[in-house]
């Protein structure tokens, strides 16, 4: 076994090596050796495919692919079989078995079931149908950058086949940090893409990546037709966005992920126009507040003079703390621009973390430490102000 491993480690490191080099038709004869050694190993399979495409041999191509959507059907690898099934009909749209087993897995449930619950379990057949119509296939190479830190976010990126690291750039260190190690099923962009706005990290093909794609113009044509689809976002964007900003966020952190789920579900959706007063100060507090996307002013009223203390953006909480430790609000909100919040009442917020003593310890800290930033924010517009008189 060990002479068997070593074998095929050498040569796909020769594969590897003759691809690098650009001498495909060589490294086409060593899959081909891989694949005498593990013939049930699909991956080797695709990418003979793969081979035999770029050199120009697409009717033996096309044998190799549909052999192994066929096996991926069968073993119920079915983000696999879609990306495989969209490449095909790329290549041939007029291929009417690949129409037939793409049509077939639109419209099997287990397909959103086991593919990618948390995008795809909420949708409708149709709905379902129309998403997976719209899905974009490609091949991504080992090394490549696939999204990058600060550009527009506009697109859901699924892993077909794969692994993506997930790296944000350090500041103190000068260079890009690993956050995570993305696989097969795995999805990410999803914040960018539900708050319109750029991209937190960057993700790169750790090795030969397989995604499918899925944009924001895509989602607002289906929504054209099928309006309840904003719905099913909405769910997506509390589970998988807001639960992570929550177990991020203090005091929320503090929450045992069972109750942040709780918490999650009490969240309702409202759009506000810009410049539009949102929190007033010394008012009491009924709302728990967390932006979805645009942007809001934090700011207070000295002798008739607005001061701002700061600005908050998408993923930012606001009024918690009057909120949990019952006093009226310190400070006021007002949009910038057109915003969407995500609202909790008092109500539903004081029932679930009212088991959490530490939580009003932890605010109190909090609170100290945001009304001596705000006594100073105060004392220096009154000294800039001095300047003017």
């Amino acid at each position: 076994m060990t002479i068997k491993k070593d074998n095929e480690r050498t040569i796909k490191e020769r594969a590897q090596g003759y691809i690098n080099k650009g001498e495909l038709a060589k490294a086409l004869t060593e899959f081909k050796r891989l694949a005498e050694i593990n013939p049930d190993d699909l991956q080797i399979q695709l990418q003979i495919g793969d081979l035999l495409r770029k050199l120009g041999r697409e009717p033996e191509a096309f044998i190799r692919y549909k052999y192994v959507l066929s096996e991926y059907v069968k073993k119920g690898n079915f983000l696999r079989a879609i990306a495989l099934g969209k490449l095909i009909l790329k290549l041939d749209p007029k291929d009417e078995e690949t129409q037939q087993v793409m049509k077939d897995l639109s419209s099997q449930k287990e397909v959103k079931k086991t593919g990618v619950p948390l995008l795809f379990a909420d949708l409708s057949e149709e709905e379902f149908h129309q998403v997976l119509a719209r899905l974009k296939s490609y091949q991504v190479g080992k090394g490549s950058l696939i999204c990058k830190e600060g550009q527009k976010g506009n697109s859901i990126y699924i892993i077909s086949h794969g692994k993506v690291g997930i790296y944000k750039y350090n500041i103190k260190e000068k260079r890009e940090v690993l956050l995570n190690i993305l696989k097969d099923g795995d999805f990410f962009g999803e914040f960018s893409f539900f708050s319109y706005g750029r991209r937190s990290a960057s993700a790169w093909a750790l090795t030969d990546v397989g995604l499918l794609e899925i944009t924001r113009g895509d989602f607002e044509e289906i929504q054209k037709i099928y309006p309840n689809i904003s719905e099913v976002l909405l769910t997506l964007y509390k589970k998988r966005v807001v639960d992570t900003i929550l177990a991020l966020s203090p005091p929320f952190n503090a929450l045992r992920p069972s109750d942040r789920r709780r918490l999650v579900e009490r969240f309702s959706h409202q759009v506000i126009g810009p410049n539009t007063l949102v929190i007033r100060e010394g008012t009491p507090p009924s709302f728990l507040y967390l932006i979805k996307s645009g942007r809001v002013e934090v700011f207070t009223e000295e002798e008739g003079n607005r001061i701002t203390l700061g600005h908050l953006a998408a993923g930012d909480i606001f009024g918690e703390i009057s909120l949990l430790l019952g006093r009226n609000h310190t400070a006021s909100v007002r949009t910038v621009s057109r915003t969407e919040l995500l609202t909790a009442s008092k109500e539903d917020v004081e029932k679930i973390v009212s088991s959490y003593p530490r939580i009003r310890e932890t605010l109190k800290r909090y609170s100290r430490e945001r009304l001596e930033e705000t006594r100073d924010m105060i004392l220096i517009s009154r000294d800039v102000g001095k300047q003017w008189i």
